[in-house]
């Protein structure tokens, strides 16, 4: 089976996010303008992300495993909690995302030379209040 490959409009995206989690696994969204959109705990695996604008974009705790965000715009996003395993961020701009030490980065990603802000902070959506079982 291939991978879903689908134009999904930018508006659409900032609509249905008040609904709750997105699932756009697989989901085309290249050059997609989804800066300031809340998706936080969106599925976004493999997702297509190259060259996306996603400047202030929540995405804390979100699913980007495998997904490609090869030169997007990922300034000042909110990552905290989210998983990028096996992402693709060659050439992404992650000045000033934020990030918490539950983020997984992919193996022998460094986020703090890429520009990316740790905090500690709780997340004000995270019920867990950053606890997270093991």
């Amino acid at each position: 089976m291939t991978a879903m490959s689908i134009r999904y409009p930018a508006a659409a995206v900032v609509s249905a996010s008040a609904r709750g989690r997105e699932h756009l696994s697989s989901t085309d969204l290249h050059l997609a303008g989804l800066s300031a959109t809340d998706l936080p705990g969106a599925d976004l695996r493999e997702a297509d992300l190259q060259e996306a604008r996603l400047r202030d974009t929540c995405l804390h705790a979100a699913d980007l495993r495998d997904a490609n965000l090869r030169d997007a715009d990922l300034e000042g996003a909110d990552l905290d909690a989210a998983d990028l395993r096996g992402a693709v961020l060659d050439g992404a701009n992650l000045r000033a995302a934020t990030f918490s030490p539950l983020t997984a980065w992919p193996a022998g990603f460094d986020p703090l030379a890429a520009g990316a802000t740790p905090t500690r902070t709780q997340h004000p959506t995270d019920p867990l209040g950053g606890r997270r079982g093991r």
